[in-house]
C-alpha cells in the first residue's frame, strides 16, 4: 500500500512517497524500491554532481553527504534503509540512499537530520 505524506518543507523540497516495509514501518518509497533509487541516484549524479569527494574541487572535506541539511540519518530511516554501517543515509531533497563520503552540488549546510533532533523538534507541537 503506498501512503502520501503531506507535508510543509522548507525551500521547496518535495513531498516523499511513502510505502510500508516487510516490518511495519513507513518509509520513502526509493528506500523500498531498488529501480526507483537506482534512478534517483541518477538523476542526482547528472542534474546535481553526487559523486566521490576525490572528483571535486569545489568541495572541502567538511562538505561530504554526511553533514548536509537534507542527509537523513533518524532511527526510522536507518530501518528503512536496512543499513547499520552507519555509511548510507537517505537524501530527502534528491530521493535516494547515499554515501556520508560524497558530495554534490546541492549541499547545505546543517544536518545531518538525527533522530534527536526529530525528538527536539517533537516538543514544539
Amino acid at each position: 500500500m503506498v501512503n502520501i505524506m503531506i507535508s510543509i518543507l522548507p525551500d521547496g523540497m518535495p513531498v516523499d512517497k511513502m510505502q510500508d516495509d516487510d516490518e511495519g514501518n513507513t518509509c520513502p518509497l526509493p528506500t523500498q524500491d531498488e529501480d526507483l533509487n537506482a534512478e534517483n541516484k541518477m538523476i542526482a549524479m547528472d542534474e546535481y554532481g553526487y559523486r566521490e569527494p576525490n572528483t571535486s574541487t569545489a568541495f572541502g572535506m567538511d562538505q561530504i553527504c554526511g553533514n548536509c541539511s537534507s542527509y537523513n540519518v533518524t532511527d526510522e530511516m536507518l530501518n528503512c534503509i536496512g543499513d547499520t554501517s552507519g555509511d548510507f543515509g537517505y537524501c530527502q531533497l534528491l530521493k535516494f540512499t547515499c554515501t556520508k563520503e560524497n558530495v554534490c552540488d546541492s549541499w547545505a549546510e546543517g544536518g545531518p537530520i538525527t533522530s534527536d533532533m526529530q525528538e527536539d523538534y517533537k516538543d514544539y507541537l
